[in-house]
């Protein structure tokens, strides 16, 4: 049995064709920055045509960002996506510009946690938390032998789960949330609010007005003071955060991927891992573990949800 996975993310769709773990066919297209869900649609459409050129495939799975409540198959106002600001019927749509093939819909980071365990770094593991730190931070959970979405899809969104008190009023950055400090865009932010002479050195390593993973990585490897102190503090953010859920529901590993994280490697899985384990109630931590399945983790989940729900 085949199966069709599409990663919706805000600058490519990933299709990929699946059978038995293995990968047998990818696609890739840009993520179409004007036309609004019926462009995106499209894209994805036809991504998954070119992968199962005879519709073979049973299903297609689809992993997309932002809040997907279960069942429902509807994306609501997606930020990430040019143009979709308002809720769709994705999983509707899909179906129907594929013959009628059933069709799964949940968040993208949920879908990635799947995969890395059924297939990567979190095989064998029936407790578990997948942890993705890129642009912003998401994350998945693992329970029981079981992807755990909740009622309303927010199993996992350590993300916005707060870490700090006394920004909740008059903070140059967010209001205290785990990505207030750990997600790459708020970084960049707290560069900018950084008195000229601190950020200078990263402020010459922007392209385009952004900062991207490696001008972090730059930045360590030059012991820039300013980058070690916002790396430094995303870390300790980071490892509250999952201990935090480790005590709270006794997962028994973590997995570590997304693009800011593999940017900044070992060292920084490391150290995170050493600052959990600090942290760690009663001596009982859980390892961080690199994401083994790289940039096609999130098509693969995807493909898995056919025959996980």
């Amino acid at each position: 049995m085949s199966t069709v996975g599409i990663d919706l993310g805000g600058t490519k769709v990933m299709a990929v064709l699946v059978e038995n773990g293995e990968v047998l066919a990818k696609a890739k297209r840009p993520t179409p920055i004007s036309g609004g869900s019926d462009a995106v649609i499209a894209a994805m459409v036809a991504a998954a045509r070119k992968v199962d050129p005879d519709g073979s495939a049973t299903g297609i799975g689809i992993g997309a960002p932002g809040p997907v409540v279960p069942g429902t198959g509807v994306l609501p106002a997606a930020p990430n996506l040019p143009g979709w600001d308002h809720d769709v019927n994705v999983v509707d749509r899909v179906s129907a510009a594929l013959g009628g093939r059933a069709v799964k819909l949940d968040n993208d980071v949920n879908v990635g946690t799947l995969a890395e365990w059924k297939l990567g770094a979190g095989r064998g593991a029936d407790d578990l938390l997948g942890v993705f730190v890129g642009t912003g931070v998401g994350a998945g959970l693992i329970l029981d032998g079981r992807l755990r979405q909740g009622p309303r899809g927010l199993a996992g969104e350590i993300g916005h789960t707060f870490v700090a008190f006394d920004q909740l009023r008059n903070a140059p950055v967010g209001r205290g949330e785990l990505e207030d400090f750990a997600g790459r865009r708020s970084l960049q932010q707290w560069v900018d609010v950084a008195p000229l002479g601190e950020s200078t050195f990263l402020h010459s390593l922007m392209r385009e007005g952004r900062l991207k993973s490696k001008a972090w990585a730059e930045g360590i490897e030059a012991e820039d003071p300013l980058t070690l102190q916002l790396v430094g503090r995303a870390c300790s953010a980071l490892s509250a955060a999952i201990a935090s859920v480790i005590t709270l529901v006794d997962v028994e590993r973590v997995v570590l991927g997304g693009g800011f994280a593999e940017r900044l490697g070992e060292p920084f899985r490391v150290r995170l891992e050493a600052e959990v384990t600090e942290r760690a109630f009663a001596g009982q931590t859980a390892p961080v573990v690199t994401a083994r399945l790289g940039d096609t983790g999130g098509a693969v989940g995807a493909a898995l949800l056919l025959e996980h729900t």
